[in-house]
């Protein structure tokens, strides 16, 4: 279960006024992923997510042939760039070790940022 302490320690979401921060943790889903378990698949539906535990790396696929792109460890977001967009992922983002992410619906984070400049 998310907590706002665990919300709290995301930069992003760390000036998010207090009732921000409950809502996020009312709202938002708590991942659990073993190592090669996805968070999202390239293509998959916008949402946003944080690292909370553990590291993630990005991964696309081209000609068949999947490269790795890099890393998101904990503190770092991915799922913005479709959020703001409007796009499927455009890569994979798959757990290389025990880890927890923070899953942040669209119209989740529409309204938190409806009311916080800094999100």
């Amino acid at each position: 279960m998310l907590t706002v302490d665990d919300i709290g320690a995301i930069p992003v979401f760390s000036s998010l006024r207090p009732a921000d921060l409950e809502r996020l943790a009312r709202t938002s889903a708590d991942i659990q992923l073993n190592p090669g378990e996805f968070a999202v698949h390239e293509g998959g539906e916008r949402a946003l997510f944080a690292v909370l535990t553990g590291k993630m790396e990005v991964i696309k696929t081209y000609d068949g042939v999947e490269r790795r792109l890099g890393w998101r460890n904990p503190g770092a977001i991915f799922g913005e760039v479709p959020i703001v967009l409007g796009t499927p992922f455009p890569g994979g983002y798959r757990a290389v070790e025990p880890s927890r992410v923070m899953r942040v619906d669209v119209q989740e984070y529409y309204a938190i940022a409806a009311t916080s400049k800094d999100a």
